[in-house]
């Protein structure tokens, strides 16, 4: 088997922490697509009915997925070992970029959520 192929193939465990990665990269900006989509969709609705309740779940629904994005980040960051990532270790460097811009993406979602969410509590639905 030639190196390549060797490195191409991972082990369970790597393949784990690479979806915690990408999960905790994409949570933030899937949250936020959801909430702004059903959102969108259900304003009909809650004009018609009056009141707001299904908004504000979405909302509900969306924030805690990002958190789990912010979860997943900070775990992913608090595994890696302790120490300079300049000595060449390509897998460790990537792994703590993924991570930190995870908790920065979703962080910044969050905001983006919370502030969607406060033309709800202001604004009648028909307005």
């Amino acid at each position: 088997m030639s190196e390549a192929t060797e490195r191409m193939e991972t082990r369970p465990e790597e393949r784990r922490e690479n979806l915690a990665l990408w999960g905790g990269m994409l949570a933030g900006p899937i949250a936020w697509l959801l909430q702004f989509q059903i959102n969108y969709s259900l304003v009909q609705s809650a004009c018609e009915a009056g009141h707001k309740l299904a908004l504000h779940l979405v909302t509900l629904g969306a924030l805690l997925l990002v958190s789990g994005g912010v979860a997943l980040s900070w775990r992913r960051l608090q595994r890696l070992p302790e120490g300079p990532t300049d000595e060449g270790d390509d897998h460790r460097t990537r792994a703590r970029f993924m991570a930190l811009s995870g908790l920065g993406l979703s962080l910044f979602f969050t905001l983006l959520i919370v502030a969607a969410e406060i033309p709800n509590w202001i604004l009648r639905a028909c307005d």
